[in-house]
């Protein structure tokens, strides 16, 4: 049996590191976006194409984490609160490189709260992973023709 585990309860919770398996990233992204916005709570994105940079500033890009594995340098030299959510990262979820930067922020232990969420469509998680992962689901409703 799967448990259903919310958006509020991972970060709540203190696991390191989680998958947000879902086919709509922008709605949940938004969803990351609102709480920014309504809580101050520093919550960054990134994709390959332009880096991390904190939602709400997205024209303030941070240098140097372009790559996966720099932005995953960057989180775990980080000393500050920080959500970061990581798009576009699957296909580098397969190398060795990336899985042992995960391990080892994962096994990293202080007082500062930070949770890397890897987000997409069936991220396929390597086996080595998958004791430090906290899955969550995503799934997008269809409106019916009667709340349109």
């Amino acid at each position: 049996m799967q448990q259903t585990i919310s958006m509020e309860t991972v970060i709540d919770s203190d696991a390191p590191i989680a998958v947000f398996d879902t086919t709509d990233v922008d709605r949940v992204l938004g969803l990351f976006k609102r709480m920014t916005l309504t809580t101050g709570r520093a919550v960054y994105d990134w994709n390959p194409e332009h880096g991390l940079y904190r939602l709400g500033v997205e024209h303030i890009f941070i240098p140097r984490t372009r790559t996966p594995y720099d932005v995953l340098s960057y989180i775990a030299a980080s000393r500050h609160y920080g959500i970061y959510v990581l798009r576009g990262l699957d296909s580098e979820l397969q190398k060795p490189a990336i899985q042992t930067a995960l391990r080892k922020f994962a096994e990293k232990k202080g007082n500062v709260r930070r949770l890397i969420i890897l987000m997409g469509d069936n991220i396929q998680l390597p086996s080595g992973l998958s004791d430090v992962v906290v899955h969550v689901r995503h799934a997008v409703r269809e409106r019916s023709e009667a709340q349109i």
